[in-house]
């Protein structure tokens, strides 16, 4: 009596057997015809001696040879805050209406900003100098209007236990006064146009793009880059600041935020 499955089982291994030998065929074949512009893979040695592709340049490693002490190098923090009667020599920037800017490295600025409409860029100083009158003004209004929006009420509001919740609260959004670089007189912000929202995500990428590029060229660097975030504190990456060319080129070029190169020549610095 025939076993049908038995036959069955082994006429299926067959036809497997030559689907298998089919397959090993075509690719041998393939690997032994090639088209008739393209010549057969060099060996590696010989790949590598002709090997043309120029070899990238290395990252910088030496870092510059700076006095970390001087006010162009001040770390200004949330940890490390500029004193309220720290008032800088700034002078107006040319072009805007009464934003001001160091008063030495306001030509670096100048010619930053006239590269970018030299190159087609439309460009808006959306910030520059605050005082730290001004941005305590900034950060005890935010304090106020979160406040009001969590229920917290009062003639003196800002006595009641409770309102430090909202005070913890602002200090996500708007720096406290003295943590602010713009005191410095040496932090910018810029667009390309005024914008009713700061969404850096709708903001010109082409405006950026080429701003990062050239920026080191004149001593500035982009202070709060999106990546950087969790080394900075804050998503700014609209707000560039000046630390002078040699600075700028290592920072930029070794793609850092300015705590890293910070740390490098203040070893006890935490951030």
């Amino acid at each position: 009596m025939l076993n049908w499955k038995k036959i069955g089982w082994l006429v299926c291994m067959g036809m497997l057997c030559l689907a298998l030998v089919a397959v090993v065929s075509a690719r041998v074949a393939a690997a032994n015809n090639y088209p008739d512009n393209m010549p057969p893979r060099p060996d590696k040695e010989e790949e590598e001696i002709n090997q043309t592709t120029p070899t990238p340049s290395p990252i910088q490693d030496e870092w510059p040879d700076i006095d970390i002490t001087l006010p162009q190098y001040a770390m200004v923090n949330s940890n490390k805050l500029l004193a309220s009667s720290y008032v800088p020599d700034v002078s107006k920037i040319e072009g805007t209406y009464n934003m001001m800017f160091d008063t030495a490295a306001l030509p670096h600025l100048e010619a930053l900003i006239q590269d970018l409409r030299d190159n087609g860029f439309g460009v808006y100083v959306g910030g520059a100098y605050r005082s730290y009158s001004y941005q305590k003004q900034r950060f005890d209004g935010k304090c106020y209007n979160i406040a009001l929006e969590m229920g917290i009420e009062g003639k003196e509001i800002w006595l009641l236990p409770e309102y430090q919740l909202a005070v913890a609260e602002a200090k996500k959004y708007t720096m406290e006064p003295g943590a602010s670089e713009h005191q410095l007189g040496l932090a910018v912000d810029l667009y390309d146009k005024q914008y009713v929202a700061q969404n850096y995500d709708h903001m010109n990428q082409r405006f950026y793009e080429y701003l990062d590029s050239i920026c080191a060229n004149y001593g500035f660097i982009k202070r709060y880059p999106t990546r950087k975030l969790l080394l900075t504190g804050w998503d700014e990456p609209w707000h560039y600041r000046y630390v002078g060319v040699e600075a700028a080129t290592f920072i930029m070029n070794n793609k850092l935020c300015y705590e890293e190169f910070y740390a490098h020549y203040v070893p006890d610095f935490e951030y």
